[in-house]
């Protein structure tokens, strides 16, 4: 397993200090990760991606996601051609729409998500590439590339977006539906041959205990938000689990997260169940798991500590405590 690739992703929005970044980060670095992502909740995912990037030395850094709604293309790839520069190519870029609730709240218009976002992708590749209208300078290609990868829950889009990004970044799909993804992909990828082979992550919620009813307990507090955004309703209709959704949809919340419904996406109970199942998603064709600790900088260097050495950078544990502060 230590020759696969091993990612984690974080939520500093939920009271996190910078500090807190830093160190978490340094953590997965020693640990041999391959990268570390984190989410833009109540936060600024360039910013803090920037903080981890600053933290480490080896390491990708990157957003998992950034809300495109939040900013202009350009200035997103502006910043992220920044980023990459900075951190020596280690940037990844994840692009996304969040969800109904998060922009229905800011007062962004998401009704046209899908369209949105494939055109956001291509602005986004085009600034890189220096293909920008000209504004009061002439536009430059960025210095290293930045990897364009995008989230995605239904497998129709995971489709289209194939056809325009390097990766994708789907959360909370059990092995079934990764090997769905795979088809769908392939299709799509066929489309655009020029961009090479596409990269498969998965976001993989980790709750790590031995009691394995006490962890479906602590997922259900974790994962409760999720049951009230409609995208993961739909997912997991389509999944099997038309009860579940019904009840969410009924306001049922955190409860309507079944013993089956959690088993089929999560990594959860003792850590020698996680890595069976972590083996079951490679099988499946994920190319980078990425963990998806409960909130909180503690349960973070938990799940980190737990998986070290998993990652291909394990090779790396050890040489890199002088990585810069920051």
């Amino acid at each position: 397993m230590a020759s696969q690739r091993l990612g984690v992703t974080v939520i500093p929005g939920a009271g996190w200090r910078a500090s807190d970044i830093r160190t978490v980060a340094r953590e997965a670095e020693e640990a041999g990760f391959d990268a570390i992502f984190n989410t833009e909740v109540n936060s600024d995912t360039m910013a803090t991606a920037q903080v981890m990037g600053c933290a480490t030395s080896r390491i990708q850094v990157g957003t998992w996601i950034a809300n495109i709604y939040l900013r202009h293309s350009y200035v997103c790839a502006k910043g992220a051609s920044l980023i990459a520069d900075d951190t020596g190519g280690r940037f990844v870029l994840g692009l996304g729409v969040s969800h109904q609730p998060v922009n229905r709240a800011l007062g962004i218009d998401m009704s046209q998500a899908a369209r949105d976002l494939r055109r956001y992708v291509v602005e986004v590749r085009d600034w890189l590439d220096g293909r920008g209208p000209v504004t009061h300078l002439p536009q430059q290609p960025a210095a290293v590339p930045v990897p364009l990868y995008v989230a995605t829950l239904g497998l129709r889009a995971t489709e289209r977006l194939a056809e325009v990004a390097d990766g994708v970044m789907p959360t909370m799909w059990s092995p079934e539906r990764v090997r769905q993804g795979r088809v769908v992909i392939e299709r799509g990828r066929s489309r655009a041959p020029q961009l090479g082979p596409l990269d498969l992550t998965l976001g993989l919620p980790t709750f790590l205990g031995e009691d394995l009813d006490d962890q479906r307990d602590v997922a259900r507090q974790n994962l409760g938000l999720y049951t009230s955004f409609p995208f993961f309703r739909q997912m997991w209709r389509e999944s099997g689990f038309a009860s579940e959704a019904d009840a969410m949809e009924s306001g049922a919340g955190p409860a309507a997260l079944s013993d089956a419904l959690l088993d089929s996406f999560c990594l959860i109970g003792p850590l020698s169940r996680c890595r069976v199942r972590l083996a079951e998603y490679r099988e499946a064709g994920v190319d980078l798991p990425i963990l998806n600790p409960p909130i909180g900088p503690d349960a973070a260097v938990t799940v980190i500590r737990a998986f070290a050495g998993e990652g291909t950078g394990a090779a790396y544990a050890g040489t890199v405590s002088g990585a810069p502060a920051g």
